[in-house]
């Protein structure tokens, strides 16, 4: 079966995790669109020791544990357990601006 390219998610906290995992083997990338108002929050626990007067841009990427630390975001917790999930599934996390966060599952285009 052929992989949609993108899906693309709103951030609804436990409703969009728990539908994440079962979306894996549907797409080769998930998009979940945060509320605009969690790029300061997110800017400043990736980039703690960012200059107070530097534009708030992110672009991060990594493993699961980018989610962990994200999770650490009131509002975002529910990042965590999503995280676990995700750590046995090799994905790879990306955080950009304006807030998303993009997953990524290498094996999606592979054929079995």
């Amino acid at each position: 079966m052929e992989k949609e390219p993108l899906i693309k998610l709103t951030w609804h906290g436990r409703e969009t995790v728990v539908s994440v995992p079962a979306l894996l083997d549907q797409a080769e990338q998930i998009e979940i669109i945060l509320p605009l108002n969690y790029n300061h929050a997110l800017f400043h626990r990736l980039h703690p020791h960012a200059p107070p007067a530097e534009l708030e841009a992110i672009d991060v990427s990594g493993g699961p544990e980018l989610l962990v630390k994200i999770a650490t975001i009131n509002g975002l917790e529910e990042f965590d357990a999503l995280a676990s999930k995700l750590t046995t599934a090799q994905t790879e996390i990306r955080v950009v601006s304006p807030p998303k966060v993009v997953i990524t599952h290498p094996a999606a285009n592979s054929e079995v």
